[in-house]
């Protein structure tokens, strides 16, 4: 199985997204790794996306409270899923998934927290 390497403050930040009740949203990134979490409802996805481009990033994915990827819309420029859950104990539950080569199916990956 491919892995996923993610900054464990943005582990963090996606899981107090999660805690704060809205848990949808995008994943912005900069030279290809993962830096900042853009809260918003799928509705909101094109200008979230127009807003991490005005700040220099690219989107890296889309991430919400789901028990399968692809359950709702994902913009097909984004390779991503991050399915978000916490524990009775608010431990962070993730699952990552990038879309297959033809992105028609969606395949999962080992998740590794670097320390940042």
């Amino acid at each position: 199985m491919s892995r996923l390497k993610l900054p464990r403050t943005l582990a963090n930040a996606l899981l107090g997204d999660l805690q704060s009740g809205t848990g949808t949203g995008v994943v912005g990134a900069a030279s290809g790794t993962p830096r900042s979490v853009y809260p918003c409802a799928p509705a909101d996805f094109a200008a979230t996306l127009a807003v991490i481009q005005s700040r220099g990033e690219a989107p890296f994915a889309c991430y919400g409270h789901a028990a399968e990827p692809g359950t709702g819309p994902v913009p097909a420029e984004i390779p991503y899923q991050i399915l978000l859950g916490a524990d009775t104990k608010g431990v962070i539950l993730l699952r990552a998934f990038q879309r297959s080569e033809d992105a028609a199916a969606w395949r999962e990956l080992d998740i590794e927290l670097d320390h940042d």
